[in-house]
């Protein structure tokens, strides 16, 4: 063999090698993440992304709850908080409701950090999920647009949207979180823009669907006694979707237990409240917690399965 002969055969054996890395990095856990990352389509009137959680961090205070139920700056660092305990932004008040939208929108745009989800992977025998996680720094929901009377506010926010895959990487299933539950449609009737799942961004609770227009809550997530207020309001429980800025937001992975900010048991937020017309607002529970802690992390593949089909 000469040695023209045997370094052409190097040179093909060597582009063959660099090509089967290639498809390998393509269909491996960050190349499926990236392949499949969610694009967004926020309401026209909505002031957030999703961003990433470091300058909502940087702006509020760790606070922990003492004996006397009030609650005290915790020193140490977020993973090793208490469960009773919460991030709390220093200068705005998610009581203030729709007057607050433009204190969280400065104070996050003040950080000019791009739009990004996080992802996470999560592998059985005959299933993958593929994990977004979408974080808002402030929820603030009204029934109409422009809000009215009636809203609901807290701070910190959590979506998510799941790609569920068979064995050999080919898609399934897209869900996408609503509230408290979720809903989910076959692959190939989901929207997609760029072979990527289309998600629209309900104005103010950040809720995913499938379409634009105005789309009911479900009244299971809701208590009894909120349920009440609003049926003697005449307060519709719904959700507005409709098309405004697209968002191809970068992909930032994450596990259980890395960045060290996902072993936070606390909350993102301080307390969360409900106001109605003529009325002053009240404390309505506390605000989410992060990925971790949530059923969709713990049960990735049966969670979003059982939500129901759009």
């Amino acid at each position: 063999m000469t040695l023209v002969r045997l370094g052409a055969l190097l040179a093909v054996a060597l582009a063959a090698h660099v090509l089967a890395a290639a498809g390998a990095a393509a269909t491996g856990e960050p190349g499926l993440l990236d392949r499949y990352a969610p694009v967004l389509v926020l309401h026209p009137a909505e002031q957030f992304a999703p961003v990433p959680v470091e300058g909502f961090i940087a702006d509020s205070d760790l606070l922990a709850r003492a004996p006397d139920g009030s609650w005290q700056p915790f020193a140490g660092p977020l993973a090793l908080a208490p469960r009773a305990s919460r991030l709390d932004q220093r200068a705005c008040k998610a009581v203030d409701g729709p007057a607050a939208l433009e204190c969280y929108a400065s104070a996050e745009a003040a950080h000019g950090a791009p739009a990004i989800v996080y992802g996470a992977v999560f592998r059985s025998k005959a299933r993958i999920a593929l994990q977004y996680w979408l974080f808002f720094p402030a929820n603030v929901w009204s029934p109409t647009v422009p809000a009215g009377g009636a809203w609901q506010s807290h701070e910190g926010d959590w979506e998510a949207a799941t790609v569920l895959l068979d064995a050999a990487g080919r898609p399934l299933t897209v869900g996408l979180s609503r509230h408290c539950g979720g809903v989910t449609r076959p692959w190939a009737k989901a929207p997609k823009r760029g072979g990527r799942p289309l998600a629209y961004v309900s104005l103010g609770s950040h809720a995913l669907g499938f379409r634009t227009g105005v789309e009911p809550q479900e009244r299971r997530c809701w208590p009894r006694e909120a349920l009440s207020i609003f049926d003697a309001f005449r307060q519709q429980l719904v959700d507005h979707a409709a098309r405004g800025r697209v968002v191809r937001p970068g992909v930032v992975r994450v596990t259980a237990t890395a960045p060290a900010w996902m072993r936070f048991p606390g909350t993102w937020g301080e307390d969360q409240y409900v106001a109605f017309p003529n009325n002053a607002p009240f404390r309505f529970g506390a605000g989410p917690q992060g990925p971790a802690f949530h059923t969709l992390w713990q049960r990735p593949f049966a969670t979003p399965l059982g939500w129901r089909r759009d």
